[in-house]
């Protein structure tokens, strides 16, 4: 939801406040469990709101109200028949499809994990299995590439293994979310970013005014080709002897 909200720092991937965030959709999760109802958390089925410019918490809010009240009219809705509601999954489903666009589909590797992910959520009618596949089959091709490439030293390898999508666990800032960072920091408002960011931008601006006053000098010098208008004669410079 962040992503489609375009709030999601690229250096950190992270984004703001994310550890309220993270927290509320846990308790949601749990009293749900706890009341024997589906877990109250954040779906796909958000992005469509959220493409519609609703970023906010009172989006949500009235969701929740407008369901409170469908309670009382659930006779009549229940008499509106699927295919009078199916547009608004197909609006949903177009938004899911739009991140098929980010796979790497020129390399196997990648390419077939994301199509079985895909595939076989509709046919088990399970996002569960369709997870599983993917990730399953995902260990299984680049381990069994990783072990070739080593036991071959480097010399049999898959077509276009060139082009793998490059991730690393090694990302700025570790392994651990900012938030739990801040936490073992000991900083007590580790919901807030921390200073380093203003440091960041203090380090951009001297930068810049470093490179203003760099050309700033190039403008005032004098260009080889008209130094000579600008020399002045030994005879005025120097100084005149006492007769």
């Amino acid at each position: 939801m962040a992503r489609f909200a375009g709030v999601i720092d690229e250096r950190t991937q992270d984004f703001e406040n994310s550890s309220i965030a993270y927290t509320v959709d846990a308790l949601g999760i749990s009293i749900g469990s706890l009341m024997g109802s589906p877990p109250v958390t954040a779906y796909i089925e958000s992005g469509a709101g959220i493409s519609e410019g609703g970023k906010t918490g009172l989006t949500a809010i009235v969701s929740g109200l407008a369901f409170f009240i469908s309670i009382f009219f659930a006779p009549i809705f229940a008499s509106i028949p699927p295919w009078a509601t199916g547009c608004t999954l197909i609006i949903v489903g177009s938004l899911m499809a739009q991140s098929a666009k980010d796979v790497n589909w020129r390399y196997m590797g990648d390419a077939i994990p994301a199509f079985l992910t895909i595939a076989v959520m509709p046919f088990t009618y399970s996002i569960a299995y369709g997870l599983i596949a993917g990730i399953v089959s995902y260990l299984v091709i680049n381990t069994l590439v990783s072990v070739v490439k080593m036991a071959s030293g480097g010399r049999i390898v898959p077509p276009n293994y060139s082009e793998k999508e490059p991730w690393t666990w090694r990302i700025p800032g570790g392994i651990m979310p900012p938030w739990m960072q801040r936490i073992t920091s000991g900083k007590k408002d580790f919901w807030r970013e921390h200073d380093e960011v203003d440091g960041i931008q203090e380090t951009e601006r001297q930068s810049e005014s470093s490179s203003a006053v760099h050309t700033a000098n190039e403008k005032t010098s004098v260009p080889f080709d008209k130094q000579g208008d600008h020399i002045v004669p030994y005879e005025e410079a120097a100084p005149k002897k006492l007769e």
